[in-house]
């Protein structure tokens, strides 16, 4: 296949290894291996994401605070599928993604990334993870991520998300060895809660959200836990053992889907 023909992935690149580092983009990665669809990647530093987006048609995921559009990535372009507008066919966020992945991709030997009838369920999973367990790492994760950025993101990155966070990177978040350790205490927390909740599936060792095959919300748990991986090495080795090494199966059970293309 040609690869002008092949989905473009956009991305925002780091200094790790592959470049890959972001729970957002990951989620989206892990669906296009998974589906076993060609793509490749496209790095964009953030001062080109939103010049870049509107320049595709891409959708703005949603408002900044003074009411003008935000553009935000992963996106998506599929040459091989026409838009109504005539051109290739654009799709913003995660979700969306991996929902255009199954309608347009679908694969019966696999299984979907949203089986029948779990779409919704999966929406508040992925809310519920959002606001109760990623939410938590915000101000321990930025001051991480900052140091790993390339320098044509570092300032604009700074400046967008102090404005976001209403003070400087290194007034908000934690400071000294016993508030860093209460974050990852809080996130333990929101992790035990979590698996307190899949253990309804049944307690026999099977990580996977559905219990059968990966659907879309163990790449969102999976998207989160590579992230940290990269972000915080030393207290991964801590969180793989959460809840009997759940977390730490989860992230090698989707080793093979973690290719960067």
């Amino acid at each position: 296949m040609s690869s002008d023909s092949i989905i473009t992935l956009y991305d925002a690149p780091s200094d790790f290894n592959g470049k890959a580092w972001s729970a957002n983009m990951w989620k989206a990665r892990y669906a296009l291996n998974y589906k076993g669809v060609p793509y490749k990647t496209f790095w964009l530093e953030y001062p080109e994401i939103e010049p870049t987006m509107r320049s595709i048609g891409a959708a703005p995921t949603r408002k900044k605070p003074d009411g003008s559009p935000l553009y935000t990535l992963p996106v998506i372009v599929d040459p091989s599928r026409t838009a109504p507008s005539g051109g290739p066919t654009v799709v913003s966020e995660s979700f969306h993604i991996a929902e255009y992945l199954d309608e347009t991709y679908p694969t019966p030997s696999t299984g979907a990334l949203f089986p029948p009838g779990t779409k919704a369920l999966q929406q508040l999973f992925y809310d519920h993870f959002y606001k109760n367990v990623a939410m938590v790492t915000i101000p321990m994760a930025l001051p991480e991520l900052f140091k790993h950025l390339n320098e044509g993101s570092r300032p604009y990155w700074r400046l967008t998300r102090e404005a976001m966070l209403g003070g400087k990177l290194e007034e908000v978040c934690p400071k000294g060895f016993e508030k860093w350790n209460g974050v990852w205490d809080e996130l333990e927390k929101a992790f035990g809660v979590l698996a307190a909740l899949l253990d309804k599936n049944g307690k026999d060792g099977n990580t996977l959200v559905m219990g059968t095959h990966p659907t879309f919300s163990d790449f969102v748990i999976a998207a989160f836990l590579e992230m940290h991986f990269l972000l915080c090495p030393e207290e991964w080795q801590r969180m793989r053992t959460w809840n009997g090494g759940r977390w730490g199966r989860l992230r090698d059970q989707c080793a093979k889907w973690r290719s960067v293309h």
